[in-house]
């Protein structure tokens, strides 16, 4: 008997089957590796360059996103063009929900570090989990700046205190293992330039606060693929039901390829960046019961931020005050360039980190060079204009 071949609708049903599953199984790693793995060596060679991208699996997964955020792009145009008023709100409305998610951060913050300082008998630690402190003056700035995002007077005081800390952590831990929190930096200058009477425009806080975040998402999940051991380790120690017989190899690329997409339209995408904030939520709280009250603590400044993301003021790729003309190709174009120049700057910055005569004069040293360059096309941003005009509308 001839069977019958699928129609369209049931081939989406199975593919949005399997992408929740697939999503299901990847849930587990969104824990933040370095905070659990027992494993974690920040000066040891990242994975070589060609064992990556030579590898079938990494090809097809990088194809298949590629993919997705070609379809991404694609809706992202036609609700801009269907359904405007998803994107621009009158200036008024707007000022309202920067209002709005301006507080929303301050009380995160200050809630935050609250938890932090009643923390520190189980953990004392400077930002998050991994990063140890035995200083006694580190929790009384964590206090400080509890109480200083109470009032908007002081607001500045309280974006100094975060700077502090995570020079603090830069001089104990290294500039490097620091890029993963990135995202500290762009809340001390959201909370800084929101509360300014200046001439810096408030969006100029939203979009670092975007863009740092973004980075700091974007560099973890390269950290999968350059250090997927790391991963392994907690998925089989503490995780191990969670893969559900899939390969570990499979379930750790994947969950770098889809927290790479999700930060890339969080800086990027237009509708898209708030329906990925909400995914991250998902996966970043779904995480929680599997790894405990630790992953909590340590991401809910992140959570917050995501929050803001999801709720608050349009990204200005889709509301910038001339409305910046929209280029999907473009965007598919600065994601596959992402991929590729995160992994070789990735491997840069690790030898300017702990340079080695031989790391440096490598065959992988030079490619990892080479791959910098596509990076130019990131400068390209979401909306299809290059980088310093889209700066100007700021």
């Amino acid at each position: 008997m001839k069977s019958r071949s699928a129609s369209p609708r049931e081939r989406v049903a199975v593919a949005c089957v399997a992408a929740t599953a697939l999503l299901l199984n990847c849930t587990g790693a969104y824990a933040h590796v370095k905070w659990f793995s027992k494993v974690v060596n920040c000066t040891s060679t990242p994975l070589n360059i060609g064992s990556i991208l030579a590898s079938p699996m990494f090809v097809a997964l990088f194809i298949a996103a590629l993919a997705v955020m070609a379809g991404v792009c694609r809706v992202d145009k036609l609700a801009a063009e269907r359904y405007p008023y998803l994107h621009r709100s009158p200036s008024v409305l707007e000022h309202r929900r920067a209002d709005r998610a301006a507080l929303l951060l301050r009380v995160g913050v200050g809630i935050y570090f609250l938890s932090v300082f009643l923390y520190r008998d189980e953990r004392p630690f400077i930002l998050t989990p991994e990063l140890w402190t035995k200083a006694t003056w580190v929790p009384l700035v964590q206090l400080a700046i509890a109480a200083a995002v109470l009032s908007r007077h002081t607001v500045p005081l309280a974006a100094a205190g975060i700077l502090l800390l995570y020079g603090n952590a830069v001089a104990l831990y290294g500039w490097f293992h620091m890029l993963d929190y990135l995202y500290f930096i762009g809340v001390a200058s959201f909370l800084a330039i929101s509360v300014s009477e200046g001439q810096v425009r408030p969006s100029l806080g939203f979009t670092l606060l975007r863009v740092l975040t973004g980075f700091s998402l974007m560099w973890v999940s390269v950290e999968k693929w350059v250090y997927p051991s790391w991963t392994y380790d907690i998925l089989a120690r503490d995780l191990a039901n969670i893969t559900m017989g899939l390969d570990p190899r499979f379930v750790v690329m994947a969950a770098g390829f889809v927290e790479f997409s999700l930060a890339f339209l969080i800086v990027f995408g237009r509708l898209s960046a708030r329906v990925a904030a909400v995914a991250l939520l998902a996966l970043l709280i779904g995480a929680i019961p599997l790894v405990g009250m630790l992953d909590a603590v340590g991401h809910a400044p992140l959570i917050v931020v995501l929050l803001v993301f999801a709720a608050g003021p349009n990204p200005l790729g889709a509301a910038g005050p001339n409305h910046l003309p929209w280029n999907g190709r473009a965007h598919a174009i600065s994601f596959a360039a992402g991929v590729v120049g995160l992994i070789g700057l990735y491997h840069v910055t690790h030898a300017l980190a702990y340079p080695r005569l031989d790391n440096v004069l490598s065959l992988n040293m030079l490619v990892a060079a080479a791959m910098l360059i596509p990076l130019r096309w990131v400068t390209t941003v979401g909306c299809g204009v290059p980088a310093r005009r889209y700066a100007a509308q700021i």
